[in-house]
């Protein structure tokens, strides 16, 4: 009995509870020591769960404002400038928001008293919580996560703004344990072993913009473990064919992800990807004819799709502005510049660590990349594949999975480029856009460290450099909460 306790302890399931544990309690940290409404679009984002659990009758047409401010009015400084209800707006203030957003280095104001600032004003519930403006600020009305986490908020109406707020990201972190838990379930599916597994799937759960981001009130919190499920609904159809659980899974995520974000449609394309190369494989045996036909109505079905998507979704009319738009924002610089905010670095103080990290981490991607080349498409390779790396159908997979959505999201840049900023500015593609395929990221991270190691028949040092990396990652998300977070609102 004794040798079975101790065992399990040793055992891959026990390191990966624990994984997942440190993660949540690491997440429920994070959600203590962040201030209310300072998440990216959090307000926004709440504004619309308060929107939604309105009773019908809450504001009648005589009592709503008819003034609507407009983007051009709004000052993100003045939460007064936004249709939002009086319970938010009365919060920041009381709570120090607009301070704190108004300057960089301003800290939380403390009271004298065990009680905080303001505490028991805002816990006495005197603010209403129901959008008076006949257009509030609100966001997606019709998504899935809002109208999930909007029940929290209805569950816990009687409760104070503090606490209601506080369940709901709490709700987010337990959507990022959810997809942590996927990656390792990914990393298993392709063919890694438990224990390299475990490393990758740790160094995703301390990566920081991942750990902050699922922390925030913010319909990407669903998206992101939503991307994951079809993420591993995928390599597992590759690896045992479509049955009734992989075909589930896979409309199952669609079907949340489309419900979700516009986003969501990426994977309606991805599927038929995926659908086109089991195809591909079971016809491969089939005369000349009967292949071109199958491939020829592949082509049409997917062509249809796409212009439907294209046309229905990203609304693009002025297609000859892409020459434009490349020429003003995919240079480079631009390009790589997602980087930062991809990774959390969270420039708010001088530190020659932060400006340096992420040029330690672009050098590891970069080796990763030759690795992945020398993989794909080398002839020694081809004759001499290593059994310790997953086999090229998953590589393509999770290649295709960020390709993809990197022309997703330039699609929706695209379309704020047209719509929006007339021809003079785009919406931007801020790292977290790229979230949702950090899973597909990190293993390809891992297998072409792994090829470029199995290269120089260096394959017993890949453990040690991905532990060597976790090291890293878990330093520099420790830094970022002692060293950064912390003393940016605390001290």
């Amino acid at each position: 009995m004794h040798q079975r306790f101790l065992a399990f302890f040793k055992s891959s399931d026990f390191i990966l509870i624990f994984i997942l544990v440190v993660f949540f309690l690491k997440g429920v940290f994070l959600v203590t020591i962040q201030p209310i409404f300072s998440g990216q679009d959090e307000t926004r984002h709440y504004n619309t769960l308060q929107y939604l659990t309105e009773p019908e009758d809450a504001v009648t047409e005589d009592e709503k404002i008819r003034k609507k401010n407009t983007e051009k009015l709004r000052d993100k400084d003045n939460f007064n400038t936004y249709n939002f209800s009086e319970e938010i707006q009365k919060t920041a203030e009381a709570t120090d928001t607009e301070i704190l957003r108004s300057e960089l280095y301003n800290t939380i104001r403390f009271s004298p008293s065990s009680e905080g600032m303001n505490e028991s004003e805002i816990n006495a519930r005197i603010w209403r919580s129901y959008n008076y403006y006949s257009e509030p600020d609100v966001a997606g009305t019709t998504s899935l996560y809002h109208k999930t986490a909007s029940q929290i908020e209805k569950l816990f109406s009687d409760q104070s703004i503090l606490v209601r707020f506080s369940l709901i990201r709490i709700f987010s972190v337990l959507l990022g344990t959810f997809a942590v838990y996927l990656s390792y379930q990914i990393a298993r599916t392709i063919g890694f072993s438990s224990k390299v597994s475990l490393i990758l799937t740790a160094i995703l759960a301390f990566q920081p913009k991942f750990s902050l981001y699922l922390t925030n009130i913010n319909y990407d919190t669903l998206l992101i473990p939503t991307f994951f499920l079809f993420t591993y609904a995928g390599v597992l159809t590759l690896k045992n064919g479509l049955n009734w659980k992989t075909i589930s899974l896979l409309l199952l995520s669609i079907l949340i992800a489309t419900e979700t974000k516009g986003t969501g449609y990426i994977l309606v394309i991805a599927l038929l990807a995926l659908i086109g190369y089991l195809l591909s494989e079971k016809v491969k045996l089939q005369a000349k004819k009967v292949r071109y036909g199958i491939y020829g109505m592949c082509f049409i079905i997917s062509l249809a799709v796409i212009s439907f998507l294209f046309s229905h979704f990203f609304q693009i009319k002025n297609l000859s502005s892409v020459g434009d738009y490349i020429s003003k924002t995919i240079t480079f610089n631009r390009f790589v510049l997602p980087s930062e905010t991809y990774w959390g670095t969270l420039s708010w103080v001088n530190s020659s660590l932060l400006s340096n990290v992420t040029n330690i981490i672009f050098v590891i991607e970069m080796v990763a990349l030759i690795g992945l080349g020398l993989l794909l498409f080398s002839k020694k390779f081809k004759l001499d594949y290593p059994s310790f790396l997953p086999a090229r159908k998953y590589i393509f997979f999770l290649i295709g999975m960020i390709v993809a959505l990197q022309l997703g999201v330039r699609m929706a840049d695209w379309n704020t480029f047209n719509y929006l900023g007339g021809m003079k500015m785009s919406l931007g593609t801020p790292g977290r856009y790229f979230l949702p395929n950090l899973v597909s990221h990190i293993l390809l991270i891992g297998v072409g460290l792994g090829a470029l190691l199995a290269w120089f028949k260096k394959e017993r040092y890949f453990e040690p450099i991905l532990l060597t990396i976790l090291i890293g990652i878990f330093s520099l998300m420790m830094y970022l909460i002692f060293n950064v977070i912390i003393l940016r609102f605390y001290f």
